[in-house]
């Protein structure tokens, strides 16, 4: 009979590729992977990955294990779903995703108030530039700005995000302002890199300041938005983010940067689980008077326009 333990700590690795990748995603020690790996090889009589200096990849024997173990996880977390917290109420764990600088800057302060009326609850606020996912229980309810997947998601647009471009006092003041006829020559970038995917200010930065040389990546707005303030380079950052970092200027590009939609999902097997049922309704109707600050450009609503309230 195999072990459901074990088998969590094969998957680990095989999606991770490595030892010390695994051990994160497990929140063990990266010894403990190897030594469970290991003991479940041995119970086995089989090499389920071939070891290299780059990592661990799949053998044929752990390729044929590998789709099985895919089974029994998506089994075991369904039944966890199905059973987390029904007859809990209002109390209880919850783990609540998004990036670092909506985590910081949004979700941070607005539990506040949610955190005082339901105090049996706690909460994990993960600011993480990855993706987590919610079918996997890496955490129970997410923000971000695209699209969920997965056909297993609730999810709605809760707000939309403005973006702008914007440069520090002291950069403008050494390199001048950007000429937009000539693509930026002679500036510097400080951009995000390509993870996650689908950042939609990347293409228009590198099309708007084509002759730009660019100076830093980062994989989070809130180091890039530091990195521009210091004098950097030009950034492309949400204007929440962006007008409130003390030193950036914002500029007037010929085009404006393109919007995000803001995503929130949810599981369908958990969102009736009254904590999380309670969190996501408290969430998406608190972003609601956020609106015009997290996209000053949007055009107003017209009365009667509000989006309505929440009811997962």
């Amino acid at each position: 009979m195999l072990d459901w333990d074990d088998l969590r700590y094969f998957l680990a690795v095989a999606r991770h590729g490595n030892l010390s990748a695994a051990a994160r995603a497990l929140k063990v020690t990266q010894p403990t992977v190897g030594r469970r790996v290991a003991a479940f090889e041995r119970r086995l009589g089989a090499r389920l990955f071939q070891r290299s200096p780059s990592g661990f990849a799949l053998s044929a024997a752990g390729e044929s294990v590998l789709g099985h173990a895919e089974r029994m996880e998506q089994d075991a977390l369904a039944a966890e779903r199905a059973a987390a917290g029904r007859d809990a109420g209002l109390r209880g764990h919850l783990r609540i995703t998004a990036s670092e600088w909506l985590a910081t800057r949004v979700l941070g302060p607005l539990l506040v108030p949610f955190l005082a009326r339901h105090p049996a609850i706690s909460v994990d606020l993960i600011a993480d530039a990855r993706w987590l996912s919610l079918p996997r229980r890496e955490a129970d309810i997410a923000l971000r700005p695209a699209a969920f997947e997965h056909h297993e998601v609730f999810q709605r647009e809760v707000a939309r995000i403005g973006f702008g471009l914007y440069a520090s006092e002291a950069y403008l003041a050494e390199r001048g302002p950007p000429d937009w006829g000539r693509q930026c020559e002679g500036h510097t970038l400080v951009t995000m890199n390509d993870d996650p995917p689908a950042i939609a200010d990347l293409s228009w930065v590198r099309a708007v300041a084509a002759k730009a040389r660019v100076a830093a990546r980062t994989n989070g707005r809130e180091p890039q938005a530091t990195m521009g303030a210091a004098g950097v380079g030009l950034v492309c950052l949400p204007r929440y983010l962006g007008d409130a970092t003390a030193g950036l200027r914002l500029l007037s590009p010929p085009s404006p940067p393109p919007g995000r939609k803001l995503w929130l999902g949810v599981h369908r097997d958990t969102r009736g689980v009254p904590r999380v049922k309670a969190l996501v309704a408290f969430v998406a109707d608190a972003l609601g008077p956020l609106r015009r600050a997290l996209d000053p450009g949007a055009r107003p609503r017209a009365s009667g326009d509000e989006r309505p309230r929440y009811r997962p």
